[in-house]
């Protein structure tokens, strides 16, 4: 019976939700569970991430969708935060532009390094979800919860935790997260929480996805960037 349920709950959706075409999700932030667990002191740059992780919450981030696109990406006001703990939060929580593509399916982050321009490529359906009945209430929507695994920052499986909203029929979420049936509301990876605290249904600009840049995935550019640091330094990652 809870099982027809969930089914019920992702494949109705309201008239109203029917209605949307475009908006502006706000996103908070604050430090994951597992970033606090795994803090020590023996770090030689503690002092740095522990002012940081206290000022994620002086973040916002916008997510802008219509029904062929989102763009995410920091506040514009604190891209150009000039508080170092302010930046180091940022670059914590990821300071860079995400694109999601439907009916595609693409995510790209566009970052830059050594003075080009690079698309880290991302497919939806790389994550494969897998949703739960635990439910949870976002600012008045009920939202499911589904996990999914992926690579960490230390090369380590970590789990990712997203409650997404079947009402609202968009696969889109933060930091280019997506390939869930609604919009992802909360989302908790390795270092940070992000949770919406406010949703706009309503007309917005086009969003203008620039293509320019070097396409690359994740794992090619780790490899990328290796290659240079052992041709360089003669060292790389092991």
């Amino acid at each position: 019976m809870r099982k027809l349920c969930l089914i019920l709950l992702i494949c109705t959706i309201s008239s109203f939700a029917q209605s949307i075409n475009s908006g502006i999700v706000v996103y908070e932030v604050k430090p994951s569970s597992k970033i606090v667990k795994g803090l020590s002191k023996k770090n030689r740059i503690y002092a740095e991430i522990k002012d940081a992780v206290n000022h994620l919450d002086q973040l916002q981030y916008n997510l802008y969708f219509n029904s062929e696109i989102a763009y995410y990406n920091i506040e514009e006001q604190l891209a150009n935060e000039r508080n170092p703990a302010v930046q180091n939060a940022a670059k914590l929580a990821r300071n860079t532009p995400f694109y999601t593509l439907q009916p595609s399916g693409e995510t790209f982050n566009k970052i830059e390094f050594m003075g080009d321009d690079y698309l880290i490529a991302h497919k939806c359906s790389d994550y494969n979800w897998e949703i739960q009945e635990e439910t949870k209430i976002i600012q008045g929507y009920t939202c499911l919860r589904a996990t999914s695994e992926i690579e960490g920052h230390n090369e380590e499986t970590i789990e990712v935790v997203a409650y997404f909203c079947p009402q609202i029929p968009f696969n889109y979420g933060p930091k280019g997260y997506c390939g869930l049936p609604g919009m992802i509301l909360c989302l908790e990876d390795d270092l940070v929480v992000y949770e919406m605290t406010e949703i706009q249904f309503e007309a917005i600009d086009a969003i203008e996805f620039d293509r320019k840049g070097i396409v690359k995935t994740k794992e090619g550019f780790s490899t990328y960037v290796d290659s240079l640091a052992t041709a360089t330094f003669g060292w790389g990652r092991n």
